[in-house]
């Protein structure tokens, strides 16, 4: 399965846009970015992010969505459980959303659907990976670097997710 990827420097929201525009856009389409103006999590708590710093994307599913629907948070958390394996990070999930390695948030995952007249239409995935940033304010959080004590380039970690996604999918679908 191809993604359609599309970069933004700045965007509100890339789950937002995805959504908005959704009959636009072909199944497996990817929005990234360096920085979201309005990033939301689960219950629409607010996603703060350092600008450039870390990985910030959305994906659209409109196909197999009968496959999916029930699958798509084992599907998510596979991809990223063999992502962060690929770097001996040991991370843990935490209901709802929450991906954390020790006590200190590293990723959050916010899953939407669109439903019309009982029919499931799309699922919009918004992954926020900390990558690059190293504080957090008040948060309980961490980041890759923080982790490994390392530089990242964001674009590459994308490309990697972005493959597992397509093997975790073909073998699903």
């Amino acid at each position: 399965m191809k993604p359609t990827i599309i970069k933004f420097d700045s965007i509100e929201s890339t789950s937002d846009l995805l959504k908005q525009q959704a009959d636009a856009f072909p199944n497996f389409t990817i929005v990234s970015t360096d920085f979201q103006t309005k990033g939301r999590g689960q219950f629409d708590h607010v996603w703060d992010s350092n600008v450039g710093e870390n990985l910030l994307f959305s994906i659209l599913f409109k196909d197999h969505l009968d496959i999916l629907q029930h699958r798509i948070k084992q599907i998510i958390l596979d991809v990223l459980f063999t992502f962060f394996k690929t770097y001996d990070i040991q991370p843990r999930f935490k209901e709802p959303n929450d991906i954390y390695v020790d006590d200190k948030k590293v990723c959050g995952i916010l899953i939407e659907t669109k439903y019309e007249d009982q029919n499931l239409i799309n699922i919009v995935v918004g992954i926020g990976l900390n990558v690059n940033q190293m504080s957090f304010g008040n948060y309980k959080a961490t980041s890759m670097k923080l982790i490994l004590k390392n530089d990242f380039d964001v674009s590459c970690l994308l490309d990697q997710v972005i493959t597992i996604f397509g093997h975790q999918l073909n073998i699903v679908i």
